[in-house]
């Protein structure tokens, strides 16, 4: 949690995971490095990019400027505040991170030079969601961080929707994508990751030629058919973890005829066989290579 007096700012170094701040009052301004400064306001989503310092609050005239690091405190359930000021919380901040290592396999957030503002205060859902935030950081106590969490994931889901489903190649996650038609292929993996992709359908769902899988190797750095068995594999893990279905079940709904062939490609990519990633509760797990399920890991307790 990240709460700035007016006229002050709050500033980081570098962090190795993309960072995403959830406005919850106030407003001001956020710039990384020495670039301009980009504003933002109540209900905004902020996406930092990886490996470049950030600094929030007052853009111009500054009163004060406070290093994170060094203005943090422990509150209720775990969770940390970063301060900037005398705590009055002017402007106030719920933040999260993302692995970088998940935008190196959708092609979202690793090209991402300058920060990024969303608002998403048109959603009567979300501004409830952002409400709700307040409300539990308000008064922090007993499951405060895991209500966060959920209503976290709720808006950067809706977030990376609007981009992914209408902002296409003009957005800016999709800077990689210099050719709109290989965004259209990613859509119909994550759409519905267990049709029976192939090269071929991709190409045609795409209105590309069968020849411009090397096009999306270039960008992705892996074949199109390693994509779609990395995307299964992360949603496997995800089933294993969280509900109860049979082995078998979680196979099928991925995509794959068969359990032993689920069973080998789940052990090449994890290190384990399915059963035993499950009773370990996935403690064991190592992603599959430039794949993480970023979006669902990011948390309260990891911020800034």
């Amino acid at each position: 949690m990240c709460q700035i007096q007016e006229g002050w700012r709050l500033s980081f170094d570098a962090f190795d995971a993309i960072t995403i701040h959830y406005v919850l009052a106030g407003a001001g301004s956020v710039r990384t490095g020495n670039g301009d400064w980009v504003p933002f306001s109540a209900r905004n989503v902020i996406i930092v990019p990886a490996r470049q310092p950030q600094t929030l609050g007052q853009a111009d005239r500054a009163v004060g400027e406070a290093r994170g690091e060094d203005h943090c405190t422990l509150i209720d359930d775990g969770l940390v505040a970063f301060t900037a000021g005398d705590g009055t919380r002017d402007t106030l901040l719920i933040c999260g991170m993302i692995s970088a290592s998940y935008g190196g396999a959708f092609g979202l957030f690793d090209h991402l030079r300058d920060p990024l503002v969303e608002d998403l205060s048109s959603s009567s859902a979300l501004r409830h969601a952002f409400d709700l935030m307040l409300t539990e950081i308000s008064a922090p106590s007993i499951g405060t961080q895991a209500m966060t969490e959920v209503l976290m994931k709720q808006c950067l889901i809706a977030l990376l929707r609007r981009h992914l489903l209408h902002g296409g190649g003009s957005s800016p996650l999709f800077a990689a994508l210099h050719d709109r038609r290989l965004a259209k292929a990613v859509l119909a993996i994550l759409e519905n990751p267990a049709a029976a992709h192939t090269v071929e359908s991709l190409a045609a769902s795409a209105g590309m030629s069968r020849a411009s899988s090397d096009r999306f190797a270039q960008v992705f750095r892996q074949s199109p058919m390693d994509f779609v068995q990395k995307v299964r594999l992360r949603i496997a893990a995800r089933l294993l973890t969280t509900t109860d279905l049979p082995v078998k079940v979680v196979s099928g709904s991925i995509g794959y005829s068969s359990r032993s062939s689920f069973t080998r490609a789940f052990r090449a990519a994890y290190g384990v066989d399915p059963t035993t990633f499950r009773s370990v509760g996935g403690h064991e797990e190592q992603e599959p290579e430039a794949i993480e399920d970023g979006a669902f890991r990011h948390t309260a307790a990891d911020s800034p």
